[in-house]
């Protein structure tokens, strides 16, 4: 039990934020923790709509009675098995990305806009550093489940089309093109990763081929979601602004 403990603060030690979340989880005396557990687990999502899920995590400064070592740090090598548009985004404190100290608390988000429905079983991989070498811990038994068509192009049968931002990361301004099917008047919308909403314009879809103009000029660094919407759907995606 103390070593599945250990493997599941290890891994959630990668969670730390991109800097747009804030720790909310009281872990009291624990040396160590995370949250949500494996019995929580992470929330649902849809198809098309954007995912927001926060990990919070207390970091240990050694393995504890079955692992009598001294921490140096732990790293996220990688999570297989995200659905498809989700991703992790992690916020360092060490030199080496992904990297976290012992003793620290920190938090993550996972984000983005699930493209394809189903469960997906998560698998976290971890390298945890001592004195004695790297020892490896790849982590089973979180899951997301994604409501809605399992493999289907999610602009299928929508009234418009919205292409990738560009460029992306965005330093002073960016561009959306968007194919619409009719002529009509949307909302263009762009949200932090906690989902204040930071950006709202009402703009006019023509047939045919739009751009869309933004400028980020006064965005603070760091990831955002942007959405559009029109002729009663919606269609979102992913942002990163770098100054």
């Amino acid at each position: 039990m103390k070593r599945l403990l250990l493997l599941t603060i290890s891994i959630a030690a990668a969670a730390f934020s991109y800097g747009q979340c804030t720790p909310n989880t009281d872990f009291g005396d624990e040396p160590f923790g995370v949250a949500p557990d494996t019995l929580v687990n992470f929330v649902s999502g849809e198809v098309n709509s954007l995912y927001s899920q926060q990990i919070d995590v207390k970091v240990p400064v050694n393995g504890g009675p079955s692992m009598p070592i001294a921490v140096d740090s732990a790293r996220v090598v990688s999570i297989d098995g995200l659905p498809p548009g989700l991703e992790l985004e992690c916020a360092e404190n060490a030199s080496t990305p992904c990297t976290y100290l012992p003793g620290t608390i920190g938090c993550a988000v996972i984000s983005g806009i699930p493209t394809s429905g189903g469960n997906f079983d998560l698998t976290i991989i971890m390298q945890i550093y001592t004195a004695f070498g790297i020892v490896p811990f790849p982590f089973e038994g979180y899951s997301i489940f994604i409501e809605g068509p399992v493999g289907l192009d999610p602009y299928d049968n929508l009234a418009f089309k919205m292409g990738d931002i560009r460029p992306n990361p965005a330093h002073l301004s960016a561009t959306i093109m968007v194919d619409s099917r009719e002529s009509g008047m949307g909302e263009f919308r762009v949200f932090d990763l906690v989902g204040k909403e930071v950006f709202l314009k009402k703009i006019r879809l023509n047939q045919g081929s739009n751009k869309i103009d933004y400028n980020t000029s006064e965005l603070s660094e760091g990831i955002y979601i942007y959405r559009l919407d029109a002729f009663g759907e919606t269609m979102t995606s992913r942002l990163v602004i770098a100054h």
